[in-house]
């Protein structure tokens, strides 16, 4: 049902280029106010915000009629993420425009800095900065700091460069409209992966956004054969697209050995040995995620069942998480 009673945050008048907000979301009541509260206490004066619930079934909205006339919200049947983040494309009017995770949050001065850089690099399609990561309470658990863009390592390491508080100019729109509403799991990596044909992106070296990361999430609590094989789906499409960069077309065997060992983390038993087995014969130094593979993780996989091999990946997850959380020294604190 739709709320025609919202007023967008700021001044329509101001010299500052209007910037929307799109937030899509399906049953998170208790992690949207703190995500709503992290646009809302933005410091950038003209912001278009707009929150779409995804036919929730607990209590969003309930927490959205608390914000009338601080945001425009909408509900409508579940259609999924992808159909609900384009229809937040097709209803925004600002000229920057970012999509935030209804369990993510902004950090302070994410929206002035991103449009500073924008404007500053008028070439740019898409900006993206260094992101924490949080548990469910909004500890920070970990930090990712993002590398610089390169098309070719974005393709050849199967790492999606922007994320959460990444940025996009409206003219891509007109490049690349909308996301795949066939991908459930790696729509947004799909997106960046067409968009990124087209021109440049461009890292912010600020830690401005903070993604969630607990049970529910969806890239967390169902990985399986459907989020694999979308994985390769996504390359697939790339490599079958004409007139590709002849840099691209070169790294095509690292590209797809680095998807299939990322594919086989999130597998276990036969389908994760088959999974490495691709891997190794496709490439043998490919560098999913930037970073050499696992030959233990790998190695374990064919020698140990299936429910050790998983814990072995846990563990080393959590280390990744602990180190992490350390190296704090640059990050804002939430």
């Amino acid at each position: 049902m739709p709320n025609n009673t919202g007023l967008s945050q700021g001044n329509p008048m101001s010299k500052s280029p209007l910037v929307t907000v799109i937030t899509p979301t399906y049953n998170h009541a208790n992690y949207l106010p703190e995500a709503i509260e992290s646009v809302l206490s933005q410091d950038y004066p003209n912001i278009e915000y707009i929150v779409l619930d995804d036919g929730s079934t607990d209590g969003t909205r309930q927490v959205l009629e608390q914000y009338t006339g601080r945001l425009v919200w909408e509900s409508h049947s579940n259609m999924g993420e992808a159909r609900t983040v384009n229809k937040g494309w097709q209803m925004a009017r600002g000229e920057f425009v970012f999509t935030l995770s209804s369990d993510d949050l902004m950090l302070p001065g994410l929206i002035d800095t991103s449009v500073k850089t924008m404007l500053l690099y008028p070439e740019a399609l898409v900006t993206y900065p260094d992101w924490i990561v949080i548990d469910q309470l909004s500890r920070q658990v970990g930090y990712d700091p993002v590398p610089e863009f390169s098309y070719a390592n974005m393709v050849r390491w199967h790492m999606c460069f922007p994320g959460p508080g990444s940025c996009i100019r409206r003219r891509a729109f007109a490049l690349e409209p909308m996301r795949d509403p066939s991908l459930r799991f790696v729509g947004d990596f799909d997106y960046f992966l067409r968009l990124g044909l087209h021109g440049l992106f461009v890292h912010i070296p600020q830690t401005l956004a903070a993604w969630r990361e607990h049970p529910s999430s969806i890239t967390v609590s169902e990985q399986g054969a459907v989020m694999a094989e979308e994985h390769i789906r996504i390359l697939n499409n790339l490599y079958q697209q004409a007139n590709l960069p002849k840099d691209i077309l070169r790294i095509r065997n690292e590209a797809y050995s680095a998807a299939y060992y990322v594919v086989g983390t999130g597998l276990s038993g036969k389908a994760a040995r088959q999974c490495y087995w691709k891997s190794i014969n496709l490439h043998l130094s490919s560098r999913p995620f930037g970073k050499p593979r696992s030959w233990k993780v790998m190695l374990a996989t064919f020698v140990m069942p299936a429910c050790i091999v998983q814990n072995i990946l846990r563990r080393r997850h959590q280390r990744k998480r602990e180190r992490a959380a350390q190296d704090i020294s640059n990050v804002i604190k939430i």
